[in-house]
């Protein structure tokens, strides 16, 4: 992947890891902001320790959030670790009582317990996040420990990129009150659906989403109608950034990568769970072709969530023989193996999963599968 593919793909370049691509983008800093801040409104911020793309959604989306995290309490916990973080300097070392005191006093008082496996497991898990992400090192000790016992301690040292993980914002956001308003103060006092603020909006959506769709709550969407009208235009502008190809249909429309091009997470993957989710997107087209599911205006399949678990098992079922040994294993039980697959294609933007009912977008439409008969 190129410079300008690594800024896609990746949070951050980080000039400790990765010397050498942090320096081409540096020395080409003036054509990718021209081309980023242009065409999608994103800013490029380059400084000594690392060069970054803010990637903000043209619309947030369930999947886009922090996939390690399994709970709004570990964002809670991770976003008083970034406040934690924001008094201490570069390379300035702390021990994990500090921040365990801290976090423990910014929730509402007996909310967080460290007696208590499971708050010690999310924050470990946010720690770990955090590790990982280059915000924080362990010099050390084991964050595992503390698992075990709550005294336990480890050394952390600040590596000084935490506050640039939170974007910046053109307002003070100390007076918001829906989560809507966050999303409108990126084009703080400028009219949102005219011109270059909503080619920005489109062009992020068909970047950061595996699909779009109109909004059938309105009589006419703007925003997609300006797709419909200016696909070419469009196409023209995404091509030039890597090799692509804009599918537009009269429900949904897709941004498709070359199959010899790869950037960030891909689907199809040779894996067992992404050929199951092809064999579910199978089994959902046989049955709208069979009139026993039907679509809604815009195209979306909406199941009970019970009648949608029965059918993905009988997927599963049917095909387990064809799967890798693992995956066979009497432990791992076909509702096991359901839960795992419904929340993977979640997590790419192929379904919702609601209280009663999952919900199923016109991209899975676009990918579907099935075993050849000498394979079964």
């Amino acid at each position: 992947m190129n410079a300008q593919e690594q800024l896609l793909v990746k949070r951050w370049i980080l000039r400790s890891q990765d010397p050498q691509l942090y320096y081409e983008i540096k020395d080409h800093q003036k054509e990718l902001r021209r081309r980023f801040q242009d065409k999608f409104g994103y800013a490029l911020i380059i400084n000594p320790l690392l060069a970054k793309l803010e990637k903000i959604p043209g619309q947030a989306q369930a999947w886009m959030g922090i996939q390690a995290f399994e709970s709004i309490r570990e964002y809670q916990m991770f976003c008083y670790l970034l406040m934690f973080l924001e008094d201490k300097e570069i390379e300035e070392q702390f021990i994990l009582s500090t921040l365990t005191e801290y976090v423990a006093l910014c929730f509402p008082k007996g909310e967080v317990s460290w007696n208590s496996y499971q708050c010690r497991r999310q924050l470990i898990h946010v720690l770990q996040y955090a590790v990982k992400s280059g915000l924080i090192k362990v010099t050390d000790g084991d964050g595992e420990g503390f698992l075990r016992n709550e005294q336990q301690e480890v050394l952390y040292e600040n590596s000084g990129i935490s506050r640039y993980f939170v974007r910046n914002f053109m307002q003070d956001i100390m007076h918001f009150q829906e989560p809507e308003e966050f999303s409108r103060s990126e084009w703080f006092a400028m009219e949102e659906d005219r011109g270059i603020v909503r080619r920005q909006r489109i062009y992020r959506k068909l970047l950061l989403s595996c699909g779009v769709y109109p909004d059938t709550q309105k009589e006419k969407d703007e925003d997609f109608a300006y797709i419909r009208n200016y696909r070419g235009h469009i196409a023209r502008d995404l091509e030039q950034l890597f090799p692509c190809e804009l599918q537009v249909y009269s429900s949904a429309a897709f941004l498709v990568l070359d199959r010899e091009h790869t950037i960030g997470n891909v689907f199809p993957q040779n894996h067992a769970l992404h050929d199951l989710i092809l064999l579910v997107h199978a089994a959902l087209r046989k049955r709208v072709q069979a009139n026993t599911l039907t679509l809604s205006a815009n195209e979306v399949i909406e199941m009970e969530i019970d009648a949608c678990e029965r059918m993905v098992q009988k997927v599963i079922r049917a095909n387990r023989s064809m799967l890798p040994k693992k995956y066979q294993e009497e432990s791992i039980s076909a509702k096991k193996l359901c839960e795992q697959l419904l929340s993977l294609m979640e997590s790419y933007g192929f379904m919702e999963q609601r209280e009663h009912t999952c919900l199923f977008f016109p991209v899975v439409a676009k990918r579907s599968a099935a075993y050849r008969e000498e394979e079964a």
